[in-house]
């Protein structure tokens, strides 16, 4: 099991300080599209943003499983946006750090971003796409000797706005192949680096969304993350992680909706009776519920496997095809029950409606996952 005793009492933590320190603020932080940098900070002085990270970087030494029981926490803010910087933070930004950076990156920028006092970003999507990376990536690092000097723009990054430093995937090699790309470290403050624009989005709002453009950025070369040019399996190991730790968010948030919509129906009326005690309402429920609940399973089981050192990723890439798109079916049919009422900018499920729609697009679109499945399959 991938969640055991150990972890409840944690959960009953983490509910608790997103229910008072995070939730109360929905309405005003998707409102101004952007939430305080001080969530960071509180966050890292609670241990939450390095729970598997070893003690002497600040974090907690814990397993997977208290990873996983902070992406189920999460969305009870209300904020799905607000939800994905914060996991972005822990679980995609930090993990390639934590695997393969030196002593000195994990005390420069690990260190910091487990405290809350750097926030980072992983920058591999482009204006020209993002699933493609081996023939698509056109951001530049040339060698100059102990440098890099990296051109190139990145497009739809999370927390880039805000970030600290950006893990960059450039090329570093003119040949289009796994072993032609690297991942460096560009803190923001580098002269030629600038947010060129910060999104307004359908959803997710209050997670910061920007178009990076770098000029001519010199950086060291000691920061380059693991060994040149082999920068694109190492982005691959992260985008797993991204896309298990997303599941879970996923499925909670939907559970949160289901549950929603259950209690409102038990409380409003037709034909004389709850609308719940209609035979098909209560029909069409179980079916979602026990979608849901195959969902679950199916997260936990390849989460409980990644906890043990094994990444899946037939069933991560299945994870995100048929879990994420399970979910986003879910929660508009919780939406539908709630009738004109649940079309309410006021009704946060209408919120997370907008929100969950991101869920088959970033991080790989389920049309590339099939691709990816397919080819796992041998097809």
């Amino acid at each position: 099991m991938i969640l055991g005793s150990e972890h409840k009492a944690f959960r009953a933590e983490v509910r608790e300080f997103v229910q008072s320190r995070l939730a109360p603020f929905a309405e005003e932080w998707e409102a101004a599209e952007a939430f305080p940098r001080s969530v960071f900070h509180e966050l890292g002085e609670r241990g939450y943003l390095g729970l598997t990270y070893a003690r002497e970087l600040g974090g907690g030494g814990l397993d997977f499983g208290y990873n996983v029981v902070l992406a189920e926490e999460l969305p009870r803010s209300g904020m799905m946006g607000l939800t994905l910087s914060i996991l972005a933070q822990t679980n995609i930004c930090t993990p390639v750090l934590a695997m393969v950076g030196t002593e000195d990156q994990k005390k420069e920028f690990l260190a910091p971003a487990v405290r809350g006092e750097k926030v980072g970003a992983f920058a591999l999507t482009e204006p020209s796409g993002g699933s493609d990376l081996i023939r698509m990536i056109e951001c530049v690092a040339v060698d100059h000797g102990d440098e890099w000097e990296i051109s190139g723009e990145k497009k739809f990054i999370t927390n880039g706005p805000i970030a600290d430093f950006v893990i960059v995937l450039a090329r570093t090699r003119e040949v289009r192949t796994t072993t032609s790309l690297s991942l460096i470290i560009v803190p923001t403050a580098t002269p030629g680096f600038r947010v060129k624009q910060v999104f307004k989005k359908l959803g997710a709002r209050s997670s910061p969304t920007g178009w990076l453009a770098f000029d001519r950025c010199r950086v060291p070369k000691r920061y380059t993350i693991g060994k040149p040019h082999l920068g694109f399996f190492y982005a691959d190991r992260n985008l797993m992680i991204e896309r298990l730790i997303g599941g879970v968010a996923a499925v909670a948030a939907a559970q949160l909706a289901l549950d929603f919509t259950i209690e409102r129906l038990r409380n409003r009326m037709a034909f004389g009776q709850p609308i719940i005690s209609l035979q098909a309402i209560r029909h069409r429920l179980s079916e979602l519920a026990a979608q849901l609940e195959a969902c679950r399973h199916f997260v936990y089981a390849i989460a409980e496997r990644f906890r043990d050192g094994h990444i899946e990723a037939k069933e991560i890439c299945m994870i995100k095809l048929h879990v994420y798109e399970t979910v986003q079916h879910i929660v508009e049919q919780c939406i539908q029950y709630h009738g004109g009422h649940g079309f309410l900018e006021e009704n946060w499920i209408a919120r997370l409606y907008r929100d969950i729609r991101l869920l088959t697009i970033g991080a790989g679109s389920s049309e590339l996952m099939k691709d990816l499945i397919a080819g796992y399959l041998r097809l």
